[in-house]
Formats: structure tokens, C-alpha cells, sequence
């Protein structure tokens, strides 16, 4: 009985649009490029979600880094600070930015120097579905 409950469970959560990619549109993505040598580099976007659930990202990786995490600059009291996100929830018929002096993706190590017209992999986790990106590098400023 136990064995039929969770294949149940399984099966409804495959049909969730929430658990997956599904809906998410992403726009205006590119990298940050840093100096030669750089160990962090910033990474923006703009996501969209055309579905009538919520989408949450619950990580993003790459092979291109050792590690990606979500950050955003929080103002209190006067100061600025920047603190790690978690996850990132898309809003359902909504957007999110992820833009410069405010939310961002945080790319460690890279595993090269990434002048401006490469391009760079990004994977967002959503649920149990993932989306790829292709990222241009693009001139600071």
C-alpha cells in the first residue's frame, strides 16, 4: 500500500507546473566580464514566468564554475549588505530581475578567463526539471 501511495504522489507531482521549468522565459542574460584572473564574476537576467504557478529555482550550476549562488544587496539601517539567497521564486504571470546592484548570480572560480563574445553554461534547477542557458559575456559598463 505504501509502495502505491508514493508512486501516486509521484505521478500527481510530474504534472505540476511548478516542479518544473515549465512557463519559465529568460531574457536579457549575459555575464559580467571581469579582469584576467578574476575568481568571481556576476551574472544577470531577466526571468519570466507566463504560468499560473509559481516557479522556484531552487539552485543554478555550471561547468564552467566551481559554484553559482543567488545573491542580492539588502539596504537596512543606511548600510548595504550582501546576502545569499537560496531559492528564487518567479511569481505566476510575473517577473524577476536579476540585474546589476541588486539581485544577482555569483559565478566562483571560473574555469578560464571568459573574455567579452564567449559564452557560458548556466543550468537553473527548477523541481525536478532544469533549464539551460547559454550566457554572452558581455564589456562592463
Amino acid at each position: 500500500m505504501k509502495i502505491i501511495r508514493a508512486f501516486s504522489c509521484l505521478l500527481a507531482s510530474a504534472s505540476i507546473p511548478c516542479l518544473a521549468c515549465d512557463g519559465l522565459d529568460i531574457a536579457d542574460a549575459y555575464v559580467m566580464e571581469s579582469p584576467p584572473g578574476a575568481g568571481v564574476l556576476a551574472g544577470f537576467a531577466t526571468l519570466r514566468n507566463s504560468g499560473d504557478l509559481p516557479i522556484t529555482i531552487s539552485r543554478a550550476d555550471s561547468p564552467d564554475f566551481s559554484a553559482v549562488e543567488f545573491h542580492a544587496l539588502v539596504r537596512k539601517d543606511g548600510l548595504i549588505r550582501m546576502v545569499v539567497e537560496g531559492s528564487l521564486t518567479v511569481p505566476p504571470h510575473g517577473a524577476l530581475a536579476i540585474k546589476s546592484g541588486e539581485r544577482h548570480m555569483m559565478l566562483f572560480k571560473p574555469a578560464r578567463d571568459f573574455r567579452a563574445g564567449d559564452r557560458v553554461t548556466i543550468r537553473l534547477f527548477c523541481g525536478t526539471g532544469t533549464r539551460e542557458l547559454q550566457m554572452p559575456v558581455e564589456k562592463n559598463g
